[in-house]
């Protein structure tokens, strides 16, 4: 049987996603591979549509590929259910990873053999990849033993040891789905299964997905508690209060005290919503609720930006880090598989909330992995101000299995590729109830049957997504109501008529933020500090100043341009008289901004060099202000990265606070930045 590889599924994506003709070229461009390797593609996936008795691919000369909507569901249908050889091999950080949870999982010490024959490579493969695991044992202070006529077992905290095997279950759980790793399969342990999924349900609660098959998995562990462990200060009554202890106590009565706590602890850390509000009400931890106000307000900080709806921001981040303390402090590792999909779609996002998880790691003496700073991220850019409308005729519901900040940040995504239609809720797959009653459109990160129409797209949206979404009848006729109508109406008539659909989809794109041509004008890159600062934007200043003199000469070029009104630099002096010298990200480097209403016309940066201190209030000194104007929460976060990431380093400081001209600062920063 033949079986798809990632390019060959993405090409079928893009097939049965596309509305029209989809030529050859643009295949090999949005693969990023040649024309080529296409060529070769569609006919590794033509043997794959004959096997399953679907027709094959043909590209109409001088057009391109154009599926049937009978094709497309035949297609889908076909990729729901992947055929896997018997054989498959493995990747090496594949291979590693499986190495050491086959061993926490083993009731018995594991022998080369028994790798040998999973893995499917040689004694001396095995070997290689011993060595490299013992290395990643050491990241989570574990070591693995090995003992004659015995074999390899894993010592250390069981604590970490299970977090590690959580850790990488979450990694490997596409691979245990298929089939292709059998001690990982939900079978043998579907009785714990079962009783963890009751837990749920009897409780109302969602949890994070493949969360309770990873625990199921490690219930055979507990009840063997080798190792009886202590969770150092732990409030026992805080988790021996919570339903979900009854219900372990319940559901797992044989399984020892400190297991029952353990279990509970997962329960309560992998909760993906609460059903109702109270939690926050509560109030019983009021450091996390002062952790959680302080984290808003560094971002604000940070990201120079205002949350209009900070308290609904709040409450989601006190859920979502109340139930991560648990996590925090007993080591308990859920992964996050959007990680790498946040750091692409989101680079600047992901750095600022990075910065401000430094903030939160002081102030819980804890370290903050990778995977929470995309979870908070996702938090945070849900509920960065978008377009808003009065115009709501399209409803949409969202639906995502990944978690609430995740359906969050693509109801975000979708309120600005369709800014006048609306966002009727944001549900999980299991809570679906008279869908047709709610909306008019789905769009769901999971395959899903209703009555209405169901766009399945990526937790992160992708550019194809975004032409995805745009090309459905229902949207394409939403938006030929709006403003993107009226703008193809004024373009369309210098436009050959053939490319009108063409221009119709790019206008949306472009309105939403989104467009993103062959050949684009400008890239992220040219968004950043060096390329908007010129010299026409540098002022020396040799004389001694006022400070609120200063702020004005620091924005005098923004006025002269036309990027900001004087009421902007207004807005600046009333909130450092009003709250102090906040503004300032270094000892001797303000940054000044307000919010865009106070009159931004767009986004730019201008920067003032002052030979002699400038003195604000409470004694802090400027030697350099830097002038921001911000025309959204979002385009000038480029900017504020390279400043920081300038900032970082002393010598960098030192050397534009000295710099004797504009050129020479210029000069700078296009060294430093580039």
């Amino acid at each position: 049987m033949s079986n798809l590889n990632e390019r060959c599924e993405q090409i079928l994506e893009i097939l049965t996603r596309a509305s029209g003709h989809t030529s050859l070229k643009d295949l090999a461009r949005k693969t990023g591979v040649s024309r080529r390797s296409i060529y070769y593609d569609i006919c590794n996936i033509n043997d794959w549509l004959d096997e399953h008795g679907l027709p094959e691919l043909t590209a109409e000369h001088g057009k391109g590929i154009l599926l049937t909507a009978d094709e497309k569901k035949g297609i889908s249908d076909a990729m729901a259910v992947k055929e896997y050889e018997d054989y498959y091999q493995f990747l090496p950080e594949e291979r590693q990873k499986i190495l050491i949870t086959y061993i926490i999982q083993s009731p018995e010490s594991v022998y080369i053999e028994q790798l040998i024959d999973l893995l499917h490579v040689s004694r001396n493969t095995v070997f290689s990849d011993i060595k490299i695991a013992v290395q990643k044992l050491h990241e989570y202070s574990l070591e693995l033993h090995y003992e004659n006529k015995t074999g390899y077992t894993i010592h250390g905290y069981p604590v970490q040891i299970r977090a590690l095997f959580i850790l990488y279950y979450e990694e490997l759980r596409p691979l245990a789905v298929s089939g292709l790793i059998p001690f990982l399969e939900r079978g043998p342990v579907q009785e714990h299964y079962g009783k963890l999924d009751a837990i749920g349900k009897e409780l109302g609660l969602d949890y994070v997905d493949g969360s309770m098959d990873a625990l199921a998995l490690l219930v055979p562990l507990m009840y063997r508690h080798r190792n009886p462990f202590v969770l150092p200060e732990l409030k026992e009554s805080e988790v021996t209060g919570t339903a979900e202890y009854r219900q372990v106590r319940q559901k797992f009565p044989d399984l020892s005290h400190e297991e029952q706590i353990y279990l509970t602890i997962h329960l309560l850390g992998a909760r993906l919503s609460v059903s109702t509000e109270e939690i926050f009400e509560e109030r019983s931890d009021q450091s996390i609720y002062g952790i959680t106000k302080a984290l808003v307000s560094e971002f604000e900080k940070v990201a120079c930006v205002t949350f209009t709806r900070r308290e609904e921001l709040e409450r989601a981040l006190f859920i979502h880090i109340r139930s991560s303390m648990y996590r925090y402090q007993y080591g308990i590792q859920i992964g996050n598989p959007m990680t790498e999909d946040v750091v692409r779609e989101y680079p600047n996002l992901f750095e600022l909330t990075r910065r401000v998880t430094v903030f939160l790691e002081q102030m819980i003496n804890l370290p903050i992995p990778d995977a929470e700073v995309a979870y908070l991220a996702l938090h945070f850019g849900a509920f960065l101000k978008t377009t808003s409308s009065s115009h709501t005729r399209l409803r949409i519901l969202i639906v995502c299995s990944s978690g609430v900040s995740t359906g969050n940040m693509l109801r975000r995504e979708v309120e600005k590729l369709l800014p006048e239609a609306e966002i009727v809720d944001v549900l999980p797959a299991s809570r679906l109830i008279n869908v047709q009653e709610k909306c008019d459109l789905v769009i769901s990160t999971v395959r899903i049957s209703t009555v209405v129409p169901v766009l399945v797209v990526h937790p992160i949206l992708t550019d194809e997504d975004r032409r995805y979404i745009l090309s459905n009848s229902m949207v394409a006729a939403f938006n030929n109501s709006g403003f993107s109508r009226r703008l193809f109406e004024v373009v369309s008539k210098y436009v050959d008529p053939a490319d009108h659909e063409a221009l119709q989809k790019d206008i949306a794109l472009f309105l939403a933020g989104s467009f993103t041509p062959d050949r684009p004008a400008e890239n992220e890159r040219a968004m950043g500090l060096p390329e908007l600062l010129d010299l026409s934007r540098i002022r020396m200043v040799d004389t001694k100043v006022k400070w609120t003199d200063a702020v004005y000469l620091a924005g005098e070029p923004l006025l002269h341009n036309g990027s900001i009104i004087e009421h902007y630099l207004d807005a600046v002096v009333t909130q450092t008289m009003y709250y102090g010298p906040y503004m300032f990200i270094t000892d001797h480097i303000m940054l000044a901004h307000a919010k865009p209403e106070d009159g931004v016309n767009r986004r730019d940066v201008s920067l003032a060099s002052f030979k002699e201190p400038v003195i604000f209030p409470a004694g802090r000194q400027a030697k350099i202000i830097i002038v921001l104007s911000a025309e959204d929460n979002e385009k000038h976060l480029k900017i504020l990265n390279d400043l920081l990431t300038f900032a970082e380093d002393e010598e960098n400081l030192k050397a534009l606070e000295e710099a004797e001209s504009a050129a020479g600062i210029l000069a700078l920063l296009k060294e430093k930045l580039r």
